[in-house]
């Protein structure tokens, strides 16, 4: 039971990005006018290398499935964490922010879900599962503390449009 939920996280993180990127609006815009400040740190380079770490968390994710629930789960912490930072998007932009849906709609039920069937099965603890939750939230937090340093250390640079 839920062996399938890791194949599915596979699939949600594509549509995930599918809708970040590829959906009118852009995610790029949006995210450098949620952040103007560190609006020049977001290159074309930064948004392909953070969706392929991602991708291969997930993937990863996908491989060790229950051999480590810890670890493997921790990658629905982190699709967690993303959705509620585009639904803070959405509301600091007071409108649709692309990720949203897909975050909100497919994101949240399905971190919901794995965990939930993992602890009613006693196949993790509860301090397992905040382990790995942290875990999760924490991979979104070194991207956040990375972007913040970088922010400060590099000022925003005048006429910067990479």
């Amino acid at each position: 039971m839920g062996d399938w939920v890791f194949l599915a996280l596979l699939g949600a993180a594509v549509l995930h990005i599918v809708e970040e990127y590829v959906v009118p609006g852009g995610f790029v815009d949006a995210f450098r006018r949620l952040l103007p400040r560190a609006a020049h740190l977001f290159s074309h380079t930064f948004h392909v290398v953070v969706n392929g770490v991602f991708l291969l968390v997930c993937l990863l994710s996908a491989l060790i499935g229950k051999a480590n629930l810890v670890l493997s789960l921790s990658a629905f912490g982190l699709i967690f964490t993303n959705a509620i930072l585009h639904i803070r998007g959405a509301i600091v932009q007071k409108g649709y922010y692309p990720g949203v849906l897909s975050g909100a709609l497919i994101y949240v039920p399905l971190a919901v879900y794995a965990f939930s069937v993992h602890l009613a099965t006693g196949q993790i603890t509860w301090p397992q599962a905040a382990l790995s939750f942290a875990l999760g939230a924490l991979y979104m937090g070194v991207l956040m503390v990375y972007v913040l340093r970088r922010q400060v250390s590099e000022p925003a640079r005048a006429g910067s449009s990479e």
